[in-house]
């Protein structure tokens, strides 16, 4: 992999709080939809989209820890 330029650095941080403030927006979803009694397909739909989320984060936070500016 290419050496991360500190600017691609600091987007993939940025990034990764914006991707994080999703999964809490997402979750606050899920729960909403529960209290709802939202059909469970959607909630499940919604539980990927997060655990999707939470992928992605973990994806960037090994980028992050692996690369040295």
């Amino acid at each position: 992999m290419a050496k991360l330029t500190r600017n691609g650095v600091v987007g993939l941080e940025l990034t990764r709080e914006e991707v994080i403030e999703v999964g809490f927006a997402v979750a606050a979803i899920i729960r909403k939809a529960q209290c709802r009694e939202v059909n469970c397909d959607i909630v499940d739909a919604l539980n990927d989209v997060f655990k999707t989320l939470d992928s992605i984060d973990h994806d960037i936070t090994d980028i992050l820890e692996g690369e040295e500016v």
